[in-house]
Formats: C-alpha cells, structure tokens, sequence
C-alpha cells in the first residue's frame, strides 16, 4: 500500500482517506476524500455522546477540591499577635461582591464567546466533524474548555486558601476576642462564627485569581477569533478593558480590607496562569491550521490511481 492512502469505513463513497498535506504546516492529516462528508452514523453519534460525558466528569473532577473545602473542611487555625495592626483594619463593605463578579464574568463570556462562534460558523472559518449543529458543537467546545479552567482556578485557590488559613486584615474586628495580648495560638472568638471561618481565608484572593482567569481567558478568546483587519484598533480596546476590570477588582480587594496586597498579586498570577495554560494546552485557540483555499485533490481525478496504489501497495 502507498503512503497517503488507507481503507475507510465500510458504507463510504470514497473507499479511502487521503492524507493531505498544508503547504503552510508541512503536518499530515487525515481528511476527506474530495467534498463528501464524514459517514458516522449512528457511531458518531455515540462518540458524541461519549465525549460530553467524558467533558462532564473531567470538569466535575476539577471541581472536587473546591466542593469538598467549602462544605466539609475548616481552614487552618493560624495564631495571631494580638498587635499585629496588619489584621487590625475595620470591617468594609465589597465594592465588588460576588453577585457583581459573577453577572460580570458571565455576561462577558457570554456575549463574547457566542457572538464570536457564531461568526466564525457563519463564515465558515470553523468545521466539526460532530453531528451535532456547528454552531452548538463550536460553543460547547470553548464554554468546555473555559468551565474547566475555572474549576482547577478555583480549587487550587480553595486549597490554598483553607490550608494556609491567613487571617484577614480585618480578622479582629470580626473575632472580637474578649482576651487578646500578645501572641495567641487559639484565639476565643465571641463574633460570628462564619464570619469568624470566612475571615481566615485571606490568602489568596479568589476574586483575583477568578476576576483575572475569566478576563484574560476572554482576552486570549479576542486575540484568536477577532483577527480581521478592521478590528485592529477594537481588538486590543476589548482586551485592555477586559483586564482592566480585573485587576481593579483586584485593587479594591486590597482598598476594602478583605485581602493584604500580597495576596491579590498571587491570585492574579494564578488566574493568568491557568488562562494561559488553559488556552494553550486545552482550548487550541492559536493552534496552526492549514489554509482555508487548500483542499485535497477531487477523488474523481484520482480514484484510478487511489485504487492501482493500494492494490500495488498489497501484493
């Protein structure tokens, strides 16, 4: 058998897969023969099936140290000095709450990453093979992707957060200890008691790590699909504001009392970390694809020579 030439499935009108080769990439891959479309069937529709599930677990897998800290694990009781001013602030209102962060973020990515699939889809810059619509099999795989880098943000941000156990800069006036001098390896706390446990968990910031992941994701998700010539000037406008945003939650983290500035900057780095990992390793977005105008010769031109190929390559 030639190189470049191999059975297909059974029920095809091709009888072979080409592999063709992008003058731009120089990479081999399987493809098409000429414009007839991929024969799954009912298979396809169980490795669709199989994959969501498989996309499911692995994202609630990622999940498992943010659920288990939150519900069934008490941060580290860290002793305090009684004159420590760094944790002898007042207690402040958030500027930006959870709620605020969350209809943010998700707003954000919402508007974003559908109206980007959406043209892509529409332009016909993108194809699946799945069987499912192209414009929910696109959203799936970047919202999966996107899901999966905010579980693992939030668990290692969890982990550190409930092992460590820093008390925040405004932990006294939470505790209202009757007794406090000096250095205190179990304080008496007479405040409430949540409040007490959340007032622990200073180190790092989760509204940084989480602020600066979703943005610098979205960022990143401009970058890839947001490339024509006319948005050279919206491109970087949409991305600075993105970023914007989240470091200034991180700033009024630091302004509100809720975390020392030691923790925002980790929990910035972390975020954009795992933003980058996640859209290097995960989501593919700069991945390098062969030229749109390049396609493989029409099987119609070469089935004669497709078929001497193979039956030479099998004596």
């Amino acid at each position: 058998m030639s190189q470049g030439h191999f059975p297909f499935i059974k029920g095809s009108r091709c009888g072979y897969i080409q592999t063709c080769v992008s003058p731009a990439t120089s990479v081999h891959r399987p493809r098409r023969c000429g414009k007839d479309v991929w024969a799954v069937g009912v298979y396809g529709h169980v490795y669709d099936m199989a994959r969501n599930v498989f996309w499911v677990k692995t994202v609630w897998s990622a999940s498992l140290p943010f659920v288990i800290m939150n519900i069934a694990s008490q941060p580290y009781q860290r002793g305090i000095f009684c004159q420590d001013e760094s944790i002898g602030y007042p207690v402040r209102m958030d500027t930006i709450t959870h709620v605020t962060l969350a209809a943010v973020t998700i707003t954000c990515t919402i508007i974003i990453i559908s109206s980007g699939e959406a043209y892509l889809v529409y332009s016909k810059k993108i194809h699946s093979n799945s069987t499912f619509n192209q414009y929910v099999s696109a959203i799936y795989k970047v919202l999966g992707a996107f899901l999966f880098g905010g579980a693992v943000s939030q668990s290692l941000t969890d982990l550190a957060k409930y092992t460590i156990g820093r008390p925040r800069p405004h932990f006294l006036a939470v505790c209202a200890p009757k007794v406090c001098k000096g250095y205190v390896a179990a304080i008496n706390c007479t405040g409430d008691a949540r409040a007490v446990t959340e007032a622990r968990l200073s180190f790092y910031s989760g509204h940084s790590s989480f602020g600066m992941y979703c943005m610098l994701f979205l960022a990143f998700y401009v970058q890839a699909r947001l490339n024509a010539k006319w948005a050279r000037l919206l491109r970087p406008t949409i991305q600075f504001f993105l970023v914007a945003f989240a470091v200034y939650v991180g700033y009024t983290r630091v302004s509100d009392y809720k975390h020392h500035w030691s923790d925002v900057l980790v929990g910035l780095l972390q975020g954009a970390l795992i933003a980058i990992l996640t859209v290097r390793y995960v989501a593919n977005f700069f991945k390098v694809r062969p030229s749109p105008e390049y396609s493989c010769p029409e099987i119609g031109a070469e089935n004669e020579e497709q078929k001497h190929s193979f039956r030479g390559g099998a004596q």
